[in-house]
């Protein structure tokens, strides 16, 4: 019996330990590399570890030796053995085999991936205390804080100026270490966490900066605070004497220029105040305001308490401002006064002017006409005079009143003495005439009456005048001439009462030459055809005459030549009385012929 068979048992275990423990090995390496390929951010110093065990485990990756070892013991061991036994005995170190074989790139994969790991633990490790660095100053720069007092600020200023200035003294190294991470994250197999870290540090150093840079900022501004608040307090207090002062210097003027003047030196003083008061004020609560974030709660009720102080004395504003709009209404009055007063000062000069003209050219318009200009003046007087009373009482209010006045404020007095008494004696003128002229009306209706009624007679009469007489045939048409003669002549006289009538009543008239012009030409118009009328009154009268005497001798003739023809006649009848009587009745004929070819 050989060596291997009398010693097959301690060699089988020694084969199957060797067998086991390499099974081991690679289940180790198998945990080494889920530890290190699991989602866990570790520590650095637990990926330390885990590190170094995945080392130590794969120093001796290839196991050449055990492999060899392995297949020279199993193949001794199964020499004699039965082929089924030898066949599985084969199959089991083929698969342990065919495992680490399948194992070695992965293990490869992972030592890769733990240098990476490592690297970026690493940087972890070295990002650290800057990280701290930055929380520390993020701490410090976002912590509440309650300066009571300017001093406080101050130191306070101080310790973040420092941390500012910590901040600039590490900027350097930590653009670095962000360019570093940058670096690695540029590696398809980094680890989540490492962008993370990368994130923290590039944004923490950018928002404890901001942070840095605004509690500065604050803290500055908080300082200013606390100077303007006592600079803007001391200020506006002695704003508010001034105010004061200026309200007591407002005066009253009665010189309208002097007055005007004032109020715009005023109105500008009080502009100025107001802007200045109200913008300490609001400086004020700004100031406040700004050192409330971070001032304590019982530094805050101290403020608040002054502020209201400060508060109350700005009612000195709406004081000057009502002083200041008392001399703007009196101002605003007294223009308005005196613009009425000039007004009615240079209306009087056209209203004086218009009354004359009425007064002068009143011969020439009709009494309807003046008396409604005249009218129209007394109704722009009454409303003159109703502005006066207006103005009178307006100056009991606005002007002072009493022995002792201002000069200025007399002279507004004594002009509008002046006015009223020129409109009151100007409104007693124009009544006078506005009553001559309305009984001008009157007699201008009684005027106009006459001659309408005479004008018609008047163009008939000229008319009939124009066109003669008939010539009569017989006495009865000579009869009937002389009674038409005699009515016309008549009418004549009648219608020359109307005409006197209507003149009489134009004579009572304030002005009537133009009446008197048309009177005198309708009179010289009359006198013509009552000259005509006269003429053939007396042609008429003797025509009448004449031919009764021509009718009566013709009837005496015939009354001779009847008795002619009886006994009586032959004793009565005288040859020389027929002639004598036959010649006179051809004169009397001739005479007759004569009248009517005269008519």
């Amino acid at each position: 019996m050989s060596f291997w068979q009398e010693n097959y048992q301690f060699i089988k275990e020694v084969y199957e330990m060797r067998h086991s423990k390499m099974a081991e090995w690679m289940e180790n390496v198998e945990k080494a590399i889920a530890r290190i390929m699991a989602d866990k951010v570790y520590t650095s110093a637990e990926f330390k570890r885990e590190r170094d065990t995945f080392n130590s485990l794969c120093k001796d990756l290839e196991r050449t030796e055990v492999k060899k070892w392995l297949a020279q013991i199993l193949e001794i061991l199964m020499a004699e053995r039965a082929k089924d036994q030898k066949k599985t005995e084969g199959d089991k170190l083929d698969a342990l085999i065919q495992k680490h074989e399948e194992l070695i790139p992965s293990v490869q994969k992972t030592a890769v991936m733990v240098d990476l790991y490592w690297k970026c633990y690493a940087y972890g490790d070295e990002l650290k205390p800057h990280v701290e660095f930055l929380d520390g100053i993020m701490l410090s720069s976002t912590r509440e804080i309650a300066p009571s007092c300017i001093e406080n600020v101050d130191e306070l200023i101080e310790r973040q100026e420092k941390s500012l200035q910590q901040l600039d003294a590490k900027r350097t190294v930590v653009v670095d270490l962000i360019d570093k991470g940058k670096v690695i994250l540029q590696h398809p197999e980094k680890p989540k966490f490492l962008e993370a870290n990368v994130k923290r540090i590039e944004e923490g150093w950018d928002d404890t900066k901001k942070k840095a840079q605004d509690r500065l900022k604050l803290l500055n501004e908080t300082k200013d605070a606390f100077i303007g608040y006592a600079e803007h307090n001391e200020t506006i207090a002695n704003e508010f004497d001034i105010a004061e002062e200026e309200i007591k210097k407002v005066k009253k003027h009665f010189n309208l220029e002097a007055a005007v003047a004032d109020l715009k030196k005023r109105q500008d003083l009080y502009n100025k105040s107001n802007d200045t008061i109200n913008g300490l004020f609001d400086s004020i609560n700004a100031n406040y305001n700004c050192m409330a974030i971070t001032i304590p709660e019982d530094k805050k009720k101290i403020l608040t308490k002054e502020i209201k102080a400060v508060e109350a004395k700005l009612e000195v504003n709406g004081r000057f401002k009502d002083t200041v709009a008392k001399i703007e209404v009196l101002v605003g009055s007294l223009t308005n006064f005196d613009k009425n007063l000039r007004t009615i000062d240079s209306w009087m000069q056209s209203a004086t002017a218009e009354l004359n003209d009425i007064k002068e050219a009143s011969g020439a318009m009709l009494p309807e006409d003046r008396v409604a200009r005249t009218m129209d003046l007394q109704e722009d007087i009454a409303a003159k005079i109703e502005i006066l009373k207006s103005d009178a009482a307006t100056e009991l209010e606005l002007l002072p009143q009493g022995d002792k006045v201002p000069a200025d404020a007399q002279a507004f007095k004594d002009e509008l003495a002046r006015i009223t008494k020129y409109v009151t004696d100007l409104a007693e003128k124009t009544r006078i005439e506005c009553d001559k002229y309305s009984n001008d009306v009157k007699f201008w209706a009684e005027y106009r009456t006459g001659i309408k009624e005479f004008n018609p007679w008047l163009a008939g009469a000229e008319k009939a005048a124009a066109e003669g007489l008939s010539k009569p045939a017989d006495l009865a048409e000579v009869k009937a001439l002389n009674e038409k003669v005699n009515g016309f002549d008549k009418n004549c006289v009648n219608y020359l009462k109307v005409l006197t009538s209507a003149q009489a009543a134009a004579q009572k008239m304030t002005t009537h030459a133009e009446a008197d012009a048309e009177v005198a030409g309708l009179k010289a118009r009359f006198d013509a055809v009552k000259g005509i009328a006269d003429t053939w009154v007396k042609k008429c009268d003797v025509l009448v005459k004449e031919w009764v005497l021509l009718d009566n001798t013709v009837t005496e003739l015939n009354s001779w030549v009847a008795k002619d023809k009886s006994a009586e006649g032959e004793n009565q009848f005288s040859l020389e009385k027929m002639e004598s009587t036959l010649g006179e009745l051809k004169n009397i004929f001739k005479q007759k012929e004569k009248l009517v070819e005269g008519l």
